[in-house]
């Protein structure tokens, strides 16, 4: 696979024709203006003469190389093109044609001097809008008076709890009391904030009104100043591991300081699946009433040796003994416990007829990808500070402070209002999460990967890793395979549990199946990714049937409902119609294959145990995928007790890290990556006791 290039600021230089009467159509110079894309800001310049664009520069360095990079070229066409006029996107990076679009139009405003002569005001009234989000559609209405804003809300959405709502709530507000569309995207929620925002920009619009009227850009107040502040142990991040860990130890009566550069807490959490390992809690055992001993979700003297059997020898450093794994699952049970005893909900176990089949595992409340690991993340971050930590968002932490010994002494953080913070502890825990989110490091430490983005939270840029490493820690597991999860193409809307909600079978850009997706689905994706074979395309087929079960998927729970919605998806009323708009030369031989197999019981030429049949009859259903990677396995050197360890081999005094900073725990046992949420919740309970017990 040819290596993707991240950096998409390209200059384009045409000649246009003049106008053919002669007339100034613009007023010479340059202009630039700048949109909200999928990962960030998008920026347009133009350089126009009196009757032609001349030159198109478009950076985009944030978004996907792999969908938002492709589109940037065709954009850069269609403006030349348009010379001034509507342009059109490009079918599936909606995100990145939506933020050109936008930016254009405000740059090639200004260029025909109409910026400021749009004086045209708003209409009183009413108006609900709706923009696409991350999980689904975003509805938000405006209420217009006098030529101002005087009510903005979002009336309602299906994103993410833990992250979507934050800037489903905190968007319309600032639109609000700003009177700009230009107001500050919430961090770490930014395509949530984006579709706010457009919907509000629709609603200019509907009302008669100038968008640029109401793009003013919005000052912030920055005041220098330092403060020195003391705690027992400072937390660094609120994600996973960070808000179990800060949790437990304001339980036990400890100053804690958590410092989170976000303006929102939970990392990673709210995006998980939300069930949760268990080994030993009595909260299954009351359930499962003595069948949870012959149970490895409960019975981990079943499940280690199954895991044992998946360790690659070439990384085996305990022979089988998997001490990381066992720390895990250990304190993943009493997780289970403690959430209960605190109130963090969880779904009915069992398996039910017709309904539900979650088995001994608890899913957090109210299902598996329904967003109680969001719930039970705002929780915590509710509780820590009731018990009495002392929360600082949207405040990074910069460095970490020594003694002359080499001994951890604290931390320095930098908040977004200029406060630098001087800080001291007994303790500090590092919980910042991965770094898939800083494509640089990522390409340094995964080369066989590099230039492909990873679909992870935008917090996961590696800062805890760099500044352990600042103080000699040593880091572990990086280079090595990465799985990928099935997303949708142009979007990254996540559908890893699309194989098991929906039956169906994944071809490539050819129209061949290519390997056994439910079985080892992370495995065989992220190799048909970096087989140049498979031309780097893929599309999941299905029929009627497993439409209606990506709707509403009852065994689990959820929906996929949204797919229906968007681009990438689509109904053809034959197999030939989709082969030929796609190009899939191959689909109608793959479909009779499988087809085959199904009606004869057998397992496919790929060890698909039951193949789903295919109808066709009524045509078929497409969704352009992407497998994606989803994070970083290689992280800080660590004791099974959470202790950083430096080069030498020796703990750094003070220095704990616990979640994906520290790395998969299943990688350092040898194992392939698995189960990151238990990780993070198990090793994070796991430091708030080793604390504990150490600076007593």
């Amino acid at each position: 696979m040819k290596k993707l290039i991240t950096s998409l600021c390209i200059m384009l230089v045409l000649s246009g024709c003049s106008a053919s009467n002669g007339k100034s159509k613009f007023t010479a110079g340059e202009y630039e203006a700048t949109s909200k894309g999928f990962g960030g800001d998008v920026t347009v310049k133009l350089t126009v003469g009196d009757t032609e664009i001349k030159n198109v520069e478009i950076t985009a360095d944030d978004e996907t190389p792999e969908v938002g990079g492709k589109a940037i070229e065709t954009l850069k066409e269609n403006i030349l093109k348009a010379n001034g006029d509507e342009i059109d996107g490009v079918s599936g990076a909606t995100f990145t044609s939506d933020a050109v679009k936008n930016a254009y139009n405000e740059a090639i405003a200004s260029a025909k001097g109409s910026s400021n002569e749009e004086t045209a005001q708003v209409k009183d009234g009413k108006y609900t809008t709706k923009a696409m989000g991350h999980e689904d559609w975003v509805y938000v209405t405006t209420q217009f008076k006098d030529g101002a804003i005087v009510s903005c809300s979002t009336t309602s959405h299906e994103e993410t709890m833990g992250i979507g709502n934050y800037a489903a709530a905190r968007i319309p507000a600032r639109i609000l009391e700003n009177q700009s569309l230009e107001v500050d995207s919430v961090s770490g929620a930014t395509v949530t904030s984006n579709a706010v925002k457009k919907a509000v920009k629709d609603a200019i619009e509907q009302a008669g009104g100038s968008v640029s009227a109401f793009s003013k850009p919005v000052e912030k107040q920055v005041v220098k100043s330092s403060e020195d502040v003391s705690y027992d142990v400072v937390v660094v991040g609120a994600g996973n591991a960070g808000l179990i860990t800060a949790t437990r130890l304001a339980e036990k009566g400890y100053n804690v300081g958590v410092f989170e550069k976000n303006e929102i807490p939970g990392g990673s959490m709210p995006t998980t699946y939300s069930g949760i390992m268990n080994s030993y809690s009595e909260t299954v055992a009351n359930f499962a009433l003595g069948d949870e001993k012959n149970n490895p979700s409960w019975n981990m003297d079943l499940l280690l040796p199954v895991f044992k059997n998946l360790i690659n020898p070439e990384y085996d450093r305990f022979n089988g003994e998997q001490p990381y794994q066992k720390v895990m699952l250990e304190n993943a049970g009493k997780v289970v416990d403690w959430f209960k005893d605190i109130g963090v909900g969880f779904a009915s176990m069992g398996n039910y007829e017709g309904g539900l089949s979650y088995g001994l595992t608890p899913y957090l409340a109210p299902g598996c990808y329904q967003g109680g690991a969001g719930y039970a993340a705002m929780l915590l971050a509710q509780r820590m500070e009731k018990l009495g930590a002392d929360v600082h968002y949207s405040t990074p932490v910069t460095s970490i402070s020594t003694n002359k010994d080499g001994a951890v002494t604290g931390v320095v953080a930098e908040g977004e209002d200029g406060t630098t913070y001087n800080v001291t502890a007994k303790a500090v825990v590092l919980a910042t999460g991965g770094f898939g989110a800083n494509q640089e490091m990522f390409d340094e430490y995964y080369p066989q990967y590099a230039g492909m983005s990873v679909n992870c939270v935008p917090g996961s840029t590696g800062d805890g890793i760099k500044m352990a490493q600042e103080i000699g820690a040593d880091i572990e597991c990086m280079g090595r395979f990465l799985g990928m999860f099935m997303s949708e193409y142009g979007t990254n809307y996540e559908l890893a549990f699309m194989h098991t909600s929906t039956p169906g079978i994944m071809v490539n850009a050819s129209g061949d199946e290519f390997g056994n997706i439910t079985a080892s689905n992370h495995t065989v994706l992220s190799k048909a990714m970096m087989d140049e074979a498979n031309g780097g395309e893929f599309y999941y087929i299905y029929d009627d049937e497993a439409a209606q079960k990506t709707r509403d998927f009852d065994a689990y729970g959820f929906s996929y409902q949204s797919i229906f919605e968007r681009e990438a998806t689509q109904h053809y009323d034959s197999v030939e119609d989709a082969a030929k708009a796609l190009g899939l030369d191959n689909l109608k031989d793959a479909i009779e294959a499988n087809n085959k197999y199904a009606m004869a019981g057998e397992p496919n030429e790929f060890g698909r145990k039951i193949c789903p049949y295919i109808e066709t009859r009524d045509g078929i259903w497409v969704t352009r995928v992407v497998p994606t990677l989803y994070l970083t396995t290689g992280g800080l050197v660590t004791d099974t007790d959470t202790h950083v360890m430096n080069k030498d081999g020796n703990a750094i005094k003070g220095l704990y890290a616990a979640g994906d900073v520290a790395g998969s725990i299943e990688e350092k046992d040898g194992k392939t990556y698995g189960n990151g949420f238990d990780q993070a919740l198990g090793y994070g309970y796991h430091a708030a006791e080793i604390v504990a017990e150490e600076i007593h």
